[in-house]
């Protein structure tokens, strides 16, 4: 049976959006128990949810009998990209329909959540505020910011900025990834590599990872791709030729990276400093808010102390005020 369109009567393509944010929820907090807390429902009722998108879906998307907990499975992980959108564009769709309160334009780098959280700490503060999140890097977020489109970015930025004021976010300990684990390895003694030396869009990793080289005299392979593309750099790493790769711990937020290892390196600790920025002279009550809010979420989460341990701490020269914050913190 079909309707006037021709489309046949329910149609499984069209799903319910709560079904996606349940299944969006579970893949970050890796448990239906704590899902059920942030979307204010019963553990049943996330499970029935769940149940009801493989149902629609066809497929499984939670391994529930790992030891280490749920796990995406290998239909899960790309189906996540897709629901992620799906609930971004939802958010967005509502929140040009509010029109009593502006929305607060907020970009995040794809896959990274810390932009997620503090909006999650936000919310429970001002439920009637909207917030409209941006997939965008961090020079595009700049330009954007500059031009009036966006209100709040993120990204490793310099300092001082003709017309942006910032503040110290993270700072996100660099780590060694390997499809396979490595075993203890040495910033100074390993075979490593970099990505993101392909195109201009990645400048302020490529550039952080120069550095570093500086810094300690290092040879770092350059890989022609990004650190998106986990499939093709875990394949080169099979056959041996691709190193293991410098990456930030944060890229646990990707799905992919739960087939990979994440080593810490045993004689030096390098740290990516993030920075949260906006308009200088913001005078917007609740953009200002957001702002406050991320950094009282960067001290709760720790964002801002360096790991344990006794190995050397390095940041470029845009980090020292992240670690003069962090020693305020100890």
């Amino acid at each position: 049976m079909s309707d006037a369109s021709g489309s046949p009567v329910g149609d499984t393509r069209d799903l319910d959006t709560r079904l996606l944010r349940t299944f969006v929820v579970v893949a970050r907090e890796k448990s239906f128990t704590k899902a059920a807390q942030e979307l204010n429902m019963t553990q049943q009722g996330v499970s029935n949810h769940i149940r009801r998108l493989e149902a629609l879906l066809g497929c499984t998307v939670f391994d529930r009998g790992q030891p280490t907990g749920i796990t995406l499975t290998d239909r899960g992980g790309p189906l996540l990209e897709y629901a992620r959108a799906v609930v971004v564009a939802t958010d967005n769709l509502f929140g040009y329909t509010k029109p009593t309160i502006p929305s607060i334009r907020v970009a995040e780098i794809r896959e990274r959540h810390m932009m997620q959280i503090v909006w999650r700490a936000y919310r429970k503060q001002y439920p009637e505020h909207q917030v409209i999140f941006y997939d965008m890097l961090s020079p595009e977020q700049l330009d954007a910011v500059r031009a009036g489109r966006l209100d709040v970015g993120m990204g490793r930025i310099p300092h001082e900025i003709s017309g942006i004021s910032s503040a110290p976010l993270r700072l996100d300990p660099v780590m060694a990834l390997n499809v396979t684990s490595t075993g203890p390895i040495g910033l100074r003694t390993g075979r490593l590599g970099y990505t993101g030396v392909a195109g201009d869009r990645y400048v302020h990793w490529v550039g952080f990872c120069e550095e570093l080289a500086a810094a300690f005299d290092l040879h770092l392979e350059p890989i022609p791709h990004d650190n998106t593309m986990l499939e093709a750099i875990g394949h080169g790493q099979m056959l041996g030729q691709i190193p293991p790769i410098l990456a930030m711990e944060g890229m646990r937020d990707y799905a992919a990276t739960q087939y990979f290892h994440f080593e810490r390196f045993t004689d030096i600790h390098p740290y990516y400093p993030w920075r949260i920025f906006w308009r200088k002279g913001e005078t917007r009550r609740e953009v200002r808010d957001f702002i406050s809010t991320a950094l009282q979420v960067a001290r709760t989460q720790r964002w801002l102390q360096p790991l344990d341990g006794d190995c050397e701490v390095w940041v470029p020269a845009d980090g020292e005020d992240h670690l003069a914050i962090a020693r305020t913190l100890t």
